[in-house]
């Protein structure tokens, strides 16, 4: 039976002294040898604690190195981790403790507000963490115990109610092989990590730890893209694995700094836009790889060979992964996207399905709509959930947005489907205006600006103005949230 934890060791084995993690917020880094004498030591405490075999915890943390310490010390003891990301709403993360069972907190922020009305008790205190027991508000499903589970996560509720996804040790160590297929990684490898542990673990960080690469953990700043830009340097990182707003903020970045070691830059979480990876390659001359995360597949797609050319594209699937598209008749010309391979998700949680009920002829199907090309390379043009219908003629909101995007004055923008009481559906938008911009047009401006670019059933109807688009944890816009706000006013 696998156990990354043991995964880990050997890794430990190989390379005692290299360094696992590099700290710049706090100026410090540990070697493998000494990471794993801390996850050991942490795992003695919890197992103190009660946590053992058959645990399962929700692991309310913040990213860094004391994440990773905490991830891996309950594999150890054969506990099932559930993240809880610090970043959700106290309603969110109390959902989480209902429809999963878990049965203890390790946490190590005070803000515990979200166990109100569960019954809770604090076994355990070692420093920042905590340990609290709590009443199980349900039972796991009855084949749960079939499987050897590491991981369960929710899928991030972007368009609709989010999933728990089951995850074993065996598919987390095949799915972190299938992406080192194409993303090659080595001791050699200095990677930047820029994004949330709650949401991008089961594949990237086992990845990095699994094949004795070294993770950067930049500092925290004001001068965010500065900061990134500074620490890329220092530490003479070769790889970096961000969202779009990461790279735009170091393409905005202007000391004159380059990135000399940089040999992938990987932007994952949400689309990237051609502007960015167009400025982002103009100030470094390093092209931004796009890659397609899929909690129920792992990394099936990063575009290695067209970097830098083809922009909108997620490449073609990596070796362990088959692709097809299908039903194109029915997505307006678009097809479904399906992938086959290894490290596929074990199940989902509530209701229970199997692997085996949820792949159909052995393929999953993503919810996404794309297009190959004739080099083989995947283009995503929107899910399915997301299409806009006006009229018959049916569109996907990511055409209208990169046109707002375009706007100068306009940071970024979402554009949703809306339908007033029986009238039928239209198009509308939320924008948020750049900073530095002088002018702000008026939402009659917006639209003329989108009619001059687009079909007249694609403009917007509505073009409301706010501060900031609500986002998951891992970076995607809400579009439930945002619909659901328009349809109330």
């Amino acid at each position: 039976m696998t156990n990354l934890y043991q995964v880990l060791k050997a890794t430990v084995q190989r390379q005692p002294a290299h360094i696992a993690v590099s700290d710049c917020e706090n100026y410090s880094s540990v070697t493998y040898a000494q990471l794993l004498g801390r996850i050991d030591g942490l795992a003695k405490r919890l197992q103190a604690a009660g946590i053992g075999p058959g645990s399962c915890v929700g692991l309310h943390a913040a990213s860094g190195l004391n994440y990773m310490i905490r991830t891996y010390a309950l594999w150890k003891l054969g506990a099932c981790v559930v993240p809880i990301p610090l970043e959700l709403a106290p309603r969110e993360k109390r959902q989480i403790c209902q429809r999963i069972a878990i049965d203890t907190i390790v946490s190590s922020d005070r803000a515990i507000g979200f166990l109100s009305g569960i019954e809770a008790t604090e076994v355990a205190q070692s420093g920042s963490c905590r340990v609290i027991r709590i009443t199980p508000l349900r039972a796991h499903p009855v084949d749960f115990g079939s499987v050897n589970a590491a991981f369960i996560r929710f899928s991030s509720g972007t368009t609709g109610a989010a999933k728990g996804v089951v995850l074993s040790h065996e598919t987390i160590f095949d799915r972190v092989h299938a992406a080192n297929a194409g993303l090659r990684l080595t001791p050699d490898d200095r990677v930047v990590w820029l994004l949330s542990m709650a949401y991008h673990f089961a594949v990237s960080i086992v990845a990095y730890l699994t094949f004795g690469s070294t993770i950067i953990l930049h500092k925290r700043a004001i001068d965010l893209g500065r900061a990134l830009v500074e620490d890329t340097a220092v530490q003479r990182g070769t790889v970096i694995y961000g969202s779009p707003s990461h790279y735009e903020l170091m393409a905005r970045e202007r000391s004159g700094r380059q990135l000399e070691d940089l040999r992938l830059a990987i932007s994952t979480a949400t689309a990237l836009s051609a502007e960015t990876a167009q400025a982002f390659k103009d100030r470094f001359d390093v092209p931004l790889t796009q890659a397609y995360g899929i909690i129920e597949i792992g990394l099936p797609c990063v575009n290695l060979l067209h970097s830098g050319k083809k922009l909108d594209s997620v490449g073609r699937p990596l070796p362990s992964f088959d692709l097809r598209l299908v039903d194109g008749n029915h997505f307006g010309g678009m097809s479904s996207i399906g992938f086959r391979g290894k490290g596929f998700l074990d199940a989902y949680y509530e209701p229970w399905q199997p692997r085996s009920e949820i792949m159909q002829d052995g393929w999953f199907y993503t919810g996404d709509l794309g297009e190959i090309d004739s080099e083989g390379s995947l283009y995503i043009r929107g899910r399915a959930s997301e299409m806009i219908n006006v009229g018959g003629m049916k569109f996907f909101p990511r055409e209208v947005e990169e046109v707002l995007n375009s706007h100068p004055a306009i940071d970024e923008a979402v554009v949703f489907a809306v339908r007033k009481g029986n009238s039928r559906e239209f198009a509308c938008a939320k924008v948020v205006p750049r900073p530095d911009s002088r002018v702000v047009p008026t939402s009659v401006e917006l639209r003329q600006f989108c009619a001059k670019r687009l079909a007249h059933f694609k403009v917007p109807q509505e073009v409301e103005f706010v501060t900031s688009l609500e986002r998951t944890g891992s970076g995607k816009i809400v579009r439930t949230a945002v619909v659901t706000e328009i349809q109330a006013t």
